[in-house]
């Protein structure tokens, strides 16, 4: 049986690395991209303090047909991919249940401090409570064999 591995990205350097990663050390493993539009980032990029309902589900739909459009561009053919709405961090989750993920990659973009305090973490959130394990790519250099996996990255919204 093959493994299944979900990759959570958001098109940033971090997240193209765990995809690297994943297919340089899991070649046999079916591999889903998954991408967690976050409501928050919706309704703020609409920037009317009374939404309209049917403009906020336009937006959103935007942002689900780019979300998929950009993950297109990090796919391979032998590859998945999914975009899901709500809190990242326990939509990854939900999303691994779902699909039976015998394990979730991701990168980290190692904030400490205040930044860790403000913004948070999926990935700290998903080690603690994901029923998956978790394997977390560090913003590290790659190695060669490694590199040659990498997505394109670039025109990062995060």
């Amino acid at each position: 049986m093959q493994q299944r591995i979900l990759v959570p990205v958001n098109f940033t350097t971090a997240s193209a690395r765990a995809l690297a990663v994943t297919r340089a050390y899991h070649p046999g493993a079916v591999i889903r991209l998954l991408y967690v539009v976050n409501p928050s980032d919706i309704a703020s990029a609409t920037a009317n303090p009374v939404i309209n309902p049917t403009h906020a589900r336009d937006e959103r739909s935007k942002a689900e047909d780019e979300a998929s459009r950009r993950l297109a561009t990090w796919q391979r053919d032998d590859e998945e991919q999914a975009v899901a709405v709500g809190n990242p961090a326990e939509t990854i989750s939900d999303q691994a249940k779902q699909w039976k993920a015998d394990l979730i990659a991701m990168g980290t973009r190692s904030r400490t401090g205040f930044q860790q305090f403000l913004h948070g973490s999926a990935t700290e959130w998903l080690v603690r409570h994901a029923d998956q394990p978790i394997l977390v790519v560090h913003d590290v250099d790659l190695a060669e064999e490694q590199k040659r996996h990498l997505p394109p990255v670039g025109d990062n919204p995060a």
